[in-house]
């Protein structure tokens, strides 16, 4: 069960949105992904079966940080990750309006609002678990 800190913490920041959002507020997402995905099935499905690791860069305040998933095993942190699956580069409310569910990768790349480098499925990967967590954390809480 997601821990009812974690719950009103991300509503309050899904409710005010992406722009007076804190960039370290990713990891706050990160977390729900972490512990949502121990809640639903089909969510821990996917985790379990997911190896790749993604770098989150929001390129107007020089923020850095990433998330991997490795089978099963979800890490977070601040800073540089060597070698990521894939790198999203962002501002920081674009950045987080995507773990929000404000904002539309497939919208956002073409506009070149958010610059993509690396494995394609990967990224494919993360956006569509990214979305679900979204949609089940505001389905359940």
């Amino acid at each position: 069960m997601v821990e009812n800190s974690l719950v009103n913490e991300l509503k309050e920041l899904i409710s005010n949105g992406a722009a007076t959002a804190n960039a370290d507020d990713v990891l706050k997402s990160f977390e729900l992904i972490n512990q949502i995905s121990e809640e639903v099935d089909y969510l821990k499905s996917d985790v379990e079966e997911s190896n790749f690791s993604c770098q989150m860069v929001f390129s107007d305040i020089g923020k850095e940080y990433w998330i991997k998933f490795n089978n099963g095993k979800i890490e977070y942190d601040r800073g540089k990750l060597d070698h990521p699956s894939i790198t999203l580069i962002a501002s920081k409310d674009i950045g987080l309006g995507l773990l929000f569910g404000e904002k539309d990768a497939n919208i956002m790349t073409p506009l070149g609002k958010l610059k993509v480098e690396g494995e394609f499925y990967s990224l494919r990967l993360f956006q569509e678990l990214y979305e679900d967590v979204i949609d089940e954390f505001k389905k359940k809480y």
